[in-house]
Formats: C-alpha cells, sequence, structure tokens
C-alpha cells in the first residue's frame, strides 16, 4: 500500500496509500489496538488473496449462512466481524452486583447479561463462583439473563463447596 499503491489502495487508504512505510507502520503501531488496527489497515487485496469470507453461525437456525465474500460489498462487513473477535469488551462476560443480603445470610448475587446469547461456561463459571465464595466467606450466587429472560442459576454454598 505505501510502496507501491494500485487505485483500490488509493481508495481505501487515501492517507497512507504511496506514504513513507516506516512512519505508517510506527505510527499504526504506537496508536492502533489489535481491533481497531483490523478496521484501519485490512486491505482488500490480503482479503482477496486469504480468500476471506463471513459465515453467520446462529443457533436458532439449521444452516450456517455466508454474509460477506471478498468483493466490494463485502470488505467493510468482513473487516468489522474480524475486528469485533479481538474486541476485549465482547469477550469478557458482563457480570454485576445485583444485591448483597446484609442482614441476612450474607450471601452475594450476582448477575450476568449474556451479550448475543452467549452462556457462560459451566466449568469456569463454578470455578470462578468457588473463589468468589472463599473471597466473599458467604453464599454466592449468579444468575445468567438473556436479556430478561433468565436462562441459567448458579450457587456456590457452604454445602456446595467441597473443595
Amino acid at each position: 500500500i505505501c510502496e507501491s499503491p494500485t487505485d483500490e489502495d488509493f481508495r481505501w487508504f487515501p492517507e497512507i496509500a504511496g506514504s513513507d512505510w516506516l512512519k505508517t507502520m510506527d505510527f499504526a503501531m504506537r496508536n492502533f489496538k489489535d481491533e481497531s488496527f483490523i478496521l484501519q489497515f485490512l486491505s482488500p487485496k490480503v482479503m482477496r488473496d486469504m480468500k476471506f469470507f463471513c459465515i453467520r453461525d446462529d443457533d436458532r437456525e439449521k444452516a450456517l449462512e455466508i454474509t460477506a465474500i471478498h468483493e466490494d460489498n463485502g470488505y467493510q462487513q468482513l473487516r468489522e466481524k474480524l475486528a469485533a473477535q479481538y474486541h476485549l469488551g465482547d469477550r469478557i462476560p458482563n457480570i454485576q452486583v445485583q444485591k448483597i443480603n446484609v442482614q441476612g445470610d450474607r450471601s452475594l448475587h450476582l448477575t450476568h447479561q449474556q451479550h448475543n446469547r452467549k452462556p457462560l461456561d459451566k466449568d469456569s463459571c463454578d470455578s470462578v463462583l468457588k473463589h468468589m465464595r472463599r473471597l466473599w466467606g458467604f453464599d454466592v450466587y449468579l444468575e445468567s439473563m438473556d436479556g430478561e429472560t433468565l436462562s441459567k442459576s448458579y450457587c456456590c454454598t457452604e454445602k456446595s463447596n467441597t473443595g
């Protein structure tokens, strides 16, 4: 893109096409995280050369669907979908303290809000709740919510904490 830009490079990367590659790389390394780097610098040529395409895998559907391919209409969607895989905010579960029963059994109640209907991994959840109970000193309860619907309940009580 920097050393031998094409018309496509000038269209997609007007700020860097034909520029000094070393300065461009230094700028990219210093200023972009994984997902923003992909959004800013993944070129259509690389997507074509690697034959990228985007698949929608919806657990509510029987079949997979190809939603974008390496052509003009699909490049932006491909970049966005690939970059989203590196976005930490989408990979880290959103778990909030719902309430603490200070006057009663001192239990801690947590709520997990699913992102794109993605459930918690049961083994990881059980392990984390076990550690939370050890740190908290009292029972810990977690409700995983898909929107307003309760998807799954987890708990770690004194009786269930066998480790």
